[in-house]
């Protein structure tokens, strides 16, 4: 198994951003309870544009079916509508926890908006959160943001923060991997859809 890397190049053009909760719901003459039965996780579909052709048919060999990773991030939002940069760190967090307080040293005043993306841990706690409301940094730089889902894993205090094209880790949604041409040797648009899976 190996994590794999998007390729210089890697044209996408469009892509589909969803979270896909894993909860179960009872029902009966009484009402209705959902238990959430695991983490929710982020699922993508991606479709290429008709550049480089050839980087997505070599991405898809690969991947080997649902063998390997791919990390890969929202190409909708691959960094903060906020203004706040630098390198971030974040204080200690509890896992399952929806806040989280972040420091940037020289970004007091600065933002993150409700819609931007953070990541957070590394290797099997890497995980993309999403901002949830506004908030605005002190003036010693640090910031407390609210975020979903919650923590898959406990942080430490002066865990890295990523803004810049945070990942999360995906696995196919199938196996298979082909293309089609049209005459004049165009390869018409291919789709690869992916669930998050952190696991090796």
């Amino acid at each position: 198994m190996a994590v794999i890397n998007v390729p210089t190049g890697f044209s996408v053009a469009a892509q589909v951003w969803e979270q896909q909760r894993m909860d179960v719901e009872f029902r009966s003459m009484f009402g209705a309870q959902a238990l959430e039965g695991s983490a929710p996780a982020w699922s993508t579909t991606i479709t290429s544009s008709l550049k480089r052709p050839e980087l997505w048919q070599a991405l898809m060999l690969q991947l080997r079916g649902r063998t390997n990773q791919l990390a890969l991030w929202n190409h909708g939002r691959p960094e903060p509508k906020g203004t706040m940069r630098g390198t971030m760190t974040a204080a200690a967090a509890a896992q399952g926890a929806t806040t989280m307080t972040v420091t940037a040293s020289g970004q007091a005043g600065r933002t993150l908006l409700a819609g931007d993306y953070l990541g957070v841990g590394s290797g099997l706690t890497q995980q993309v959160v999403m901002i949830t409301a506004d908030a605005v940094a002190n003036a010693s730089g640090v910031i407390a943001v609210s975020f979903e889902p919650g923590l898959r894993n406990a942080l430490s205090a002066g865990a890295a923060v990523t803004w810049n094209r945070p990942k999360a880790l995906f696995r196919r949604a199938d196996s298979k991997a082909g293309w089609e041409h049209q005459p004049g040797g165009i390869v018409k648009p291919m789709t690869l859809s992916f669930l998050e899976d952190w696991r090796p």
